[in-house]
């Protein structure tokens, strides 16, 4: 048995290489959900896309006010994402996300958004950036399969607990493959 294993060593590697890419595989069918498959983006919506974290781009001003802004960045994976948010003077309280999918109002990652994009701000008096690429993910979908999502920004009040939405903005996402 010793002298089968030294004489065919070099097939161990090419072995466990073909068992991973098999796994990979494996892991890669079975984990799609294919929720970006099943909403396509409608013909005629427009979206923004998420910039990448070295591009050298200006700062957009979004919507009608031009007094607020709202960025989402590419993280290291599909379907993580970074935000920075800028808006006029606000008394302390909390910012964070809600995201739904555009052709059916589809609440995307419910039950984890709020608190993962949350961001604390103290009491602002002049237009300022209030969350610098906060981290958030959107489970629903998989890598590279693209839908629209309306990307709603609530400020909840520190004192009041009132909340109400800033801005919202579409862009074109997609999930994180678990």
């Amino acid at each position: 048995m010793k002298k089968l294993i030294i004489k065919y060593w070099y097939i161990l590697p090419v072995i466990l290489t073909l068992l991973m890419l098999s796994l990979m595989v494996l892991f890669t069918i079975s984990g799609s959900d294919g929720f970006g498959k099943d909403h396509p983006i409608p013909d005629g919506q427009e979206c923004n896309i998420p910039l990448v974290e070295d591009s050298c781009s200006t700062t957009p001003v979004d919507s009608l006010d031009s007094n607020t802004c709202l960025i989402i960045w590419n993280d290291i994976q599909g379907g993580m994402y970074k935000y920075d948010f800028y808006y006029n003077p606000l008394p302390a309280g909390e910012i964070f996300l809600r995201c739904f999918e555009v052709t059916e109002n589809i609440p995307l990652s419910e039950d984890r958004l709020e608190e993962r994009s949350k961001v604390h701000i103290d009491s602002t008096t002049t237009f300022t950036k209030l969350v610098n690429k906060q981290a958030f993910t959107i489970y629903e979908g998989d890598w590279g399969d693209y839908y629209a999502a309306r990307v709603e920004v609530w400020y909840r009040n520190a004192t009041t607990k009132q909340e109400r939405k800033l801005l919202e903005k579409v862009y074109r996402v997609e999930g994180w493959m678990r």
